[in-house]
């Protein structure tokens, strides 16, 4: 998907670059996600899909580049320095985040509205129906 000039991006990937040792498996990607716009990022096995959203909820520290979501920067604080943010910064980014993972790390009785209404409620502290309407 090729990024836009769109302001509204309430995601913005600019350059991201990310290797293990000599394997380079995110080079210069740019994407931005609007407000209820919905991507599909697909690709064969080992080719960065996992990786890339894993720097999107600084689960993983990227190489260079920028990732903003909603106009913050998630990775580091500053731009020269490179000083990766505190433990509790990122706490607060990854809680406007969500990741499901590909493993089974669903819960196999409940939906899968419900299981994304699980942290909805568990966490954000949402009524049932409040969370319904998000999910």
């Amino acid at each position: 998907m090729a990024a836009t000039d769109n302001n509204d991006a309430v995601v913005r990937i600019r350059g991201l670059g990310k290797a293990f040792g000599d394997n380079r498996v995110l080079n210069g990607v740019d994407l931005d996600v609007t407000r209820g716009e919905v991507v599909t990022i697909i690709g064969p096995s080992g080719s960065g899909k996992t990786t890339l959203l894993r720097c999107v909820n600084a689960l993983e520290i990227y190489d260079e580049g920028s990732i903003r979501l909603d106009g913050v920067e998630v990775g580091y604080s500053d731009g020269a320095g490179r000083r990766r943010r505190r433990e509790r910064e990122l706490s607060a980014i990854r809680a406007e985040t969500g990741m499901v993972f590909q493993m089974f790390f669903l819960f196999p009785h409940l939906t899968a509205a419900e299981n994304v209404m699980l942290g909805l409620r568990k966490v954000r502290g949402k009524t049932k129906a409040e969370a319904r309407a998000i999910a």
